[in-house]
């Protein structure tokens, strides 16, 4: 984000629509630059209660619904070349 000419991060609090989550992960999308694409949990949560990503990982799910990589923990343990290679084999290009 930028204001008044500097870049500065601002928390991102929990949220209780799917708009307001839906301008929150636009934001943070347009913030990180991400190129891939980013999807939403409903209000229930229930996409986190099923797969819970917590403490911060990388969880990938594949078509099926079932987690396909499981992460460690991170921060420390992010490893996104790992997480690239994985998606190099195991996905069509």
């Amino acid at each position: 984000m930028a204001r008044d000419g500097e870049e500065f991060l601002e928390k991102v609090l929990q949220t209780e629509t799917l708009d307001s989550r839906a301008a929150n992960a636009q934001l943070c999308c347009e913030t990180l630059k991400l190129t891939f694409p980013a999807v939403l949990d409903r209000e229930d949560n229930a996409v986190n209660e099923a797969y819970s990503g917590w403490p911060d990982r990388f969880v990938i799910v594949g078509l099926d619904g079932r987690v396909a990589y499981y992460g460690p923990p991170g921060p420390g343990g992010f490893k996104p070349g790992e997480v690239e290679e994985w998606l190099a084999e195991n996905t069509k290009q």
